[in-house]
């Protein structure tokens, strides 16, 4: 006997919508450290995997709840990358960008799951997750735009950042 999927299907789709957004997100971050290391910022490189890897892990935690509440994660096909970088401030806009729509997206599925306090519970977390993303890679954006493209601030920021 299969167990009994305890969510709504309604629910199941919003779940599937989130795996889909983090998935995304993870092939974004392979590509702007792809781009980001043909610029020659292989700390950034570096970087962008690790933010990569977490994205994995946050549809991990997606494909263990549903699991959870008796259904799959559907692992849906990735749209292509073709944004091409042409400085590090592109590749943070970016990302930037990216994780304000999670977070957006993040409030709106919670929102919508009202219904089902422990679908809530579960994304809730992500909405954390998202808030300090978004303030870390606002954080970067300032730092990019106090050097104002200085090579040897933009160095500084690619080595950090690497460590």
């Amino acid at each position: 006997m299969l167990p009994k999927m305890i969510i709504s299907a309604e629910l199941k789709n919003l779940l599937d919508d989130a795996v889909h957004s983090e998935l995304y997100a993870s092939n974004l971050y392979k590509h702007l450290a792809n781009q980001v290391q043909r610029l020659g910022y292989l700390g950034v490189q570096k970087f962008f995997l690790r933010e990569s890897a977490t994205e994995l892990e946050h549809y991990q935690l997606h494909a263990n709840f549903q699991n959870d509440v008796g259904t799959v994660a559907e692992v849906p096909a990735i749209e292509a990358m073709t944004e091409s970088i042409k400085s590090l401030s592109d590749a943070m806009e970016l990302a930037y960008d990216t994780e304000m729509e999670l977070y957006n997206n993040y409030k709106k599925w919670y929102a919508k799951a009202a219904s089902d306090p422990a679908v809530q519970q579960f994304l809730l977390q992500f909405i954390e997750f998202q808030r300090t993303s978004v303030g870390e890679y606002g954080d970067l954006l300032s730092r990019i735009q106090l050097v104002d493209q200085d090579k040897a601030g933009m160095l500084l920021i690619d080595q950090e950042l690497g460590a």
